[in-house]
């Protein structure tokens, strides 16, 4: 660089294409740039192009790429990769308007629960369907804005499925036992829900390859709504959905459930689910 007049010479030209220049003396040649056209041209021919290009197309991906949110950034400090964490964070039922709606619900049937004997009915009505219409919600592209993004991710279908779905099913079922134990009585009942929510979820995910996660959980919630329901009526027991005969058919569903999806594992096509 001739320094009284302020121009570049080819080698320092050459330097500064290559990225061999002090920050310094890098930051001097890209002001002078801005203003000096015979420099600009003489520096073009050692420019890289394709690694030009390469650069852009970087900037241009962090600019635009998504913040994490606080929730992505947690997983990513518990040892979560990153694409990992973006595919959890992303899920529809792990969002704080469906929680919100999650723990409205809980609060009105706690509510309930201690207006009588057969309040507490309700909530044995509606904690086992929580976690399985979580993991049905996490696959259902009309509620999910990530979905084009999830569905082209280079990401093993079963993996993805069950990732998401265990993410969706301890958080759920973290806010439905805390609020369990603000039941009436005595506090097993704060946990005679869980087997027949898991028993729930596990079904819904094995029967994923054949049928919408959606529609299986709508034909799952009816049944279950035909079993609890009736304890509402005064002369029922309204702990009908805690008797030892719904948790021995709950443990029996999600063994057989578990079974499927193990055996499952590696066969799971993507269009089964994915366009739930």
């Amino acid at each position: 660089m001739n320094v009284a007049e302020w121009h570049l010479d080819a080698e320092t030209a050459q330097r500064y294409a290559n990225g061999t220049v002090t920050t310094a003396l890098a930051s001097s040649v890209e002001q002078h740039l801005i203003a000096c056209g015979a420099c600009r041209e003489m520096l073009t021919p050692a420019i890289d192009t394709a690694r030009l290009d390469q650069v852009w197309t970087n900037v241009i991906e962090r600019v635009t790429a998504p913040r994490a949110g606080s929730f992505e950034r947690l997983l990513r400090r518990v040892g979560v990769n990153d694409a990992t964490a973006r595919l959890i964070a992303v899920t529809p039922s792990l969002r704080t308007g469906w929680l919100s709606a999650v723990t409205t619900l809980l609060a009105v049937s706690l509510l309930v629960a201690h207006t009588g004997p057969h309040g507490i009915a309700v909530f044995f009505a509606l904690a086992p369907l929580l976690p399985m219409l979580g993991v049905a919600v996490a696959f259902a592209p009309a509620v999910d804005r990530m979905y084009e993004m999830v569905s082209a991710a280079p990401y093993d279908n079963f993996r993805l499925l069950l990732t998401r779905s265990i993410a969706v099913v301890t958080t759920t079922v973290a806010v439905v036992l805390l609020a369990g134990f603000l039941l009436p009585d005595a506090r097993w009942l704060a946990v005679s829900w869980l087997l027949p929510a898991l028993a729930l979820s596990v079904v819904t995910l094995a029967a994923a390859p054949r049928i919408r996660p959606l529609h299986t959980a709508a034909v799952l919630s009816v049944a279950w709504l035909i079993v609890a329901l009736p304890a509402l009526h005064p002369h029922a027991d309204p702990l009908l959905a805690t008797r030892a005969d719904v948790q021995l058919v709950s443990l029996l569903a999600l063994t057989a459930g578990a079974i499927v999806l193990v055996h499952r594992q590696r066969a799971l096509p993507a269009h089964s689910w994915r366009n739930s």
